[in-house]
């Protein structure tokens, strides 16, 4: 059992490293084609800043209920019809909607 496991993880792996690198090369590619910078002001204020919602605050706590209820419910329904296409994509599009969702809920700035 423990080896199928070790299998199926080993065999989609390297899909989602794949899947990431060309994400971040096509990001690159585009940007460069663009004479712009790899690394802009912009990605360091997304990745580094402060958020706006903190859990001293009493706003936290009701939009963290609706981001773990909307992550849960999308995560669902993803796996539910993603599953057939391997876990690698299944990873990246589950990740990817999380991200989102927290980043919508509890980061962004108004």
């Amino acid at each position: 059992m423990l080896m199928e496991k070790l299998g199926y993880i080993l065999s989609e792996g390297p899909i989602l490293i794949l899947m990431v690198w060309s994400a971040v090369w096509i990001v690159r590619w585009r940007r460069s084609r663009e004479n712009r910078p790899w690394f802009n002001h912009q990605d360091q204020r997304l990745l580094f800043h402060a958020a706006q919602y903190r859990p001293d605050t009493w706003q936290f706590y009701p939009r963290f209920i609706l981001a773990v209820l909307a992550v849960a419910i999308l995560g669902f329904l993803q796996i539910t019809l993603l599953a057939p296409l391997g876990a690698a994509i299944g990873t990246a599009a589950f990740i990817l909607t999380s991200a989102v969702i927290v980043h919508g809920v509890l980061l962004r700035h108004r």
